[in-house]
This record gives structure tokens, sequence and C-alpha cells, in this order.
């Protein structure tokens, strides 16, 4: 199991703004509350600070669980950083705003310079903690401009583990499950992984990740992701390449 810290309700939009200003170092910040938001992992109270938002968590109390910096994305265009420095100012950030991420088994699942066309690129780091060789959503993101080093975005979800993490079904009836999902592929590889995802609003499920990747067909790759829930076997979603 994955422990949080305070599951109980903050006191209302002014406690939250607080909280932001500290998340952001700067008690006199302006921060300004615009909405309340109801997504698939909680409630959250959206603050807009004139060069972004941020998302504070309205339940777990008043913790941070999204920012972002717009002002960070100017002169993105030039990549000055390299991938290795660029990690360790992630890492460093995700250690700093991110409660209890060096004791927890945080493994780095996606390390990508990624491009925005003429808008410029952004380096994007995630880590997610795994128990038990499943991936939970205790994730944490890191995006940084990678001309300047300057943090561009973060997502930090900490919850508390509420399902099974022993799958009824196997790893290879999944894989099955997966190839029905599109007709005639010859498979030529696939990976397949244990993650506990919020299938619907506060509702964790275990389910097997799956990525399938089958021969061309008339230059077209064939395969795509398909969600699986570990426990039934339902097919929660299928995503194909194309």
């Amino acid at each position: 199991m994955s422990a949080t810290g305070a599951n109980a309700p903050i006191g209302g939009v002014d406690t939250a703004k607080g909280k932001a200003q500290d998340f952001l170092n700067a008690p006199d910040a302006t921060v300004e509350y615009q909405k309340t938001e109801r997504l698939n992992l909680g409630e959250y109270y959206v603050f807009g600070t004139g060069e972004g938002q941020v998302y504070v968590n309205a339940r777990t109390g008043g913790v941070i669980e999204r920012a972002t910096f717009d002002s960070a994305r100017k002169d993105c265009r030039d990549v000055r950083l390299d991938r290795a420095a660029a990690e360790v100012t992630a890492r460093a950030y995700a250690e700093e705003k991110y409660s209890g991420f060096a004791k927890k088994s945080m493994q780095l699942t996606r390390s990508d310079l990624v491009s925005h066309g003429d808008a410029g690129s952004e380096y994007s780091y995630i880590w997610r903690e795994e128990i038990s060789d499943v991936l939970t959503p205790n994730t944490v993101v890191v995006n940084l401009n990678p001309s300047t080093g300057e943090i561009v975005s973060y997502i930090g979800i900490q919850r508390e583990i509420k399902c099974s993490l022993e799958p009824k079904l196997s790893r290879d009836e999944a894989l099955k499950i997966a190839a029905g999902q599109f007709p005639g592929i010859r498979v030529t590889g696939a990976t397949a992984d244990l993650s506990v995802e919020y299938t619907r609003p506060d509702v964790q499920t275990l389910t097997w990740v799956i990525t399938m990747r089958g021969e061309p067909e008339d230059h077209v790759l064939q395969g795509g992701l398909v969600v699986i829930d570990a426990q039934t076997g339902e097919v929660l979603m299928v995503s194909p390449y194309l």
C-alpha cells in the first residue's frame, strides 16, 4: 500500500491560495481563483498566476498536483541543455516538490525531447512508483525548457492504493485478448505492464497496459495500445496506431 498523508478537505479557496503561493515560493505572488474542476483523479481548485496555472487538490491536504509556467516556454527552440543535465534538473525539482520522492521506488518511465514544431521543444521526464512490479498512479512529470533549463510544467500525483495488485488475468491471456482487437494482425512484438489506472472518478482498477506491434500492411503500421481489466478481462480501451 502507498500512503498519501492528509486526506481531509482543506479550508476552502483561501487556504488553497496560500498553498499555491507556498508552492511558488512567493507568498506575495498574484494568485487568482479561476474555477473548481472535477477530474477522474479528484477535485481541484484552479488558480491563475499571471504566467500559468496551479491546481490544488481540494482533498489531500491542499497538495499542488499540477503547475504550468507559460513564461518558461520562451526561447525554447534551441537545445542547449543535454539530456543528462536536463534530467538532473528535473529530478531535483521532483525531489523538492513531491513529498517522499527519494524514498519511493520511482521508476523513470519516459525521458524524451518532445518537439512542438514551430512552437519549439521541451524535455519531458516521467517517474512512476512501482510496487510489486505494478506501476501505481503515483506519478511525477517534469517538463523543462531545453534552452534555459526552466521548469515548464509539473505534475505530482500521490494516492493510497485501494485495489488489489494481484491480477487474475495472466500476461499471456492479456496478450491474446489484445491481439484479438486487431483482426489479422501478425504480431512482431508487444509490451505488457501491470498498472493501476483511474478508470472512473475515484475508481482504481488494476489493468494490463499492452502495446502491440504487427507487420505493416500496405506500408501501414499495425497494432496499437490496449488497456484490459486485469481482474475481469474486460477491454477498457483500444487505441490503434492509425
